[in-house]
């Protein structure tokens, strides 16, 4: 990733401050223009201490010398005195503007009195006497001034580079002029400026340069107002408008940056393909297991199906097994009824043969089996109990029986 191309930054000893020697008159337009070398004027001095408007006085004094020679020698009396009228009247005018001064706007004016200092005063017309004189014309509005940082070390021994913009007010005008010119201010900032900044990135990491200009400030602004309070000036603002460290290790680091994201990619790849070889097993293995489900429910339905298959053939053996444990009972205790009963089965078989001789005959299911040989079975038992009560069964019976049927 390209860094963003910033001028280069050149920490050399030169002056953004200055203070000019011009006509009082001319001074509003000397602290907006800067000087030849691009310094900006905060002080003016003014050139010409008197305030009395010479020209006038010459110009009055010489109205009344040509007046007088006209009126010796061309005769022209009447124009002496209206001479000295007009010098008169121009000797005051150029009196009255002694009193009168006028000072820029946005400006701070240091009055003097043989030679010492007297007072301030503000923008606007004064009416000042005529030997109290205005020394020094100092700007009230906030100056720009820019701290460039050339090779400071941080913590883990990395150049950076830094540029800054430093915002400031002269907040009293007698302590800046009499206790520092501008000159030296110039130089006394900047070296101030520099030590604050390069005390502050020795305390960071190479990789919390380009952080600096994002960094509140305000504790450095501070600390800077208490070292240029003496002489009257006030920090308004502290901007890092550049912080980076050589081009050599801003490489380097790139060089890093980039090895590291494609180790990144690298992995992430991996990653995807043992994401993907696993999502495949999952899924073949989701696949065997339902699977296997689907044949343990099968498995599970035919054992359900075979229990409930073996619990309806209980039940039935079991009603089976209660049906012939009843008819059983019927047997023992009504045989007579029971003989009868099987002789009306002889009887019916006898007439369905007769009606149709060549009727196959068919055995009934296994119930009417089991229940003719039951009923032959205690038949033959109770012949005995049947003798003893009179009622003798004989053969001729179920030969009537048979011929009854025959016929």
């Amino acid at each position: 990733m390209a860094n963003e191309q910033e001028p280069a930054i050149a920490e050399e000893d030169y002056q953004q401050l200055t203070q000019v020697h011009v006509p009082l008159e001319e001074a509003a337009r000397a602290f907006s223009v800067k000087d030849a070398d691009g310094r900006i004027p905060i002080v003016v001095i003014p050139e010409r201490l008197l305030r009395i408007r010479s020209e006038l006085a010459l110009v009055a004094v010489g109205l009344v010398i040509a007046a007088w020679l006209s009126s010796t020698f061309i005769d022209l009396y009447w124009l002496f005195p209206l001479s000295v009228v007009i010098a008169i009247l121009l000797l005051v005018l150029a009196f009255f503007s002694a009193f009168r001064v006028r000072i820029p706007e946005g400006v701070h004016a240091l009055l003097a009195q043989g030679g010492k200092y007297t007072r301030t005063i503000g923008s606007g017309m004064h009416f000042v006497l005529p030997w109290v004189v205005v020394t020094h014309l100092v700007t009230r509005r906030e100056i720009p001034f820019t701290v460039p940082v050339v090779d400071a070390p941080t913590q883990d021994n990395v150049r950076a580079n830094l540029n800054t913009l430093i915002t400031f007010a002269i907040t009293d005008a007698y302590r800046f002029v009499y206790n520092i010119s501008a000159d030296d201010f110039d130089m006394v900032f900047q070296a101030s400026c520099q030590d604050g900044f390069r005390a502050m990135v020795r305390q960071i990491m190479s990789d919390q340069i380009n952080d600096l200009v994002r960094k509140d400030l305000t504790e450095f602004r501070e600390n800077l107002s208490q070292d240029v309070e003496p002489y009257g000036v006030t920090i308004m603002k502290v901007n890092i408008i550049y912080a980076q460290p050589p081009e050599e290790f801003m490489q380097s680091q790139e060089a890093q940056k980039l090895a590291v994201l494609q180790q990144a990619e690298q992995a992430e790849k991996q990653a995807l393909a043992l994401r993907r070889q696993l999502d495949e097993a999952a899924l073949a293995r989701q696949k065997v297991i339902s699977q296997v489900e689907q044949e343990l429910e099968a498995l599970q339905i035919g054992i359900q199906q075979a229990e409930a298959r073996r619990r309806v053939e209980e039940l039935e053996a079991a009603t089976e097994e209660m049906r012939l444990a009843k008819l059983e009972k019927r047997l023992r205790d009504f045989p007579l009824a029971v003989r009868w009963e099987w002789q009306g089965e002889q009887l019916n078989v006898a007439r369905s043969l007769a009606a149709n001789p060549r009727a196959v005959v068919q055995m009934g299911n296994t119930d009417a089996l089991v229940r003719a040989l039951l009923m032959r079975d205690f038949i033959s038992d109770g012949a005995v109990d049947l003798e003893d009560d009179g009622a003798m069964f004989d053969g001729s019976g179920a030969d009537s029986l048979a011929s009854s049927a025959n016929g």
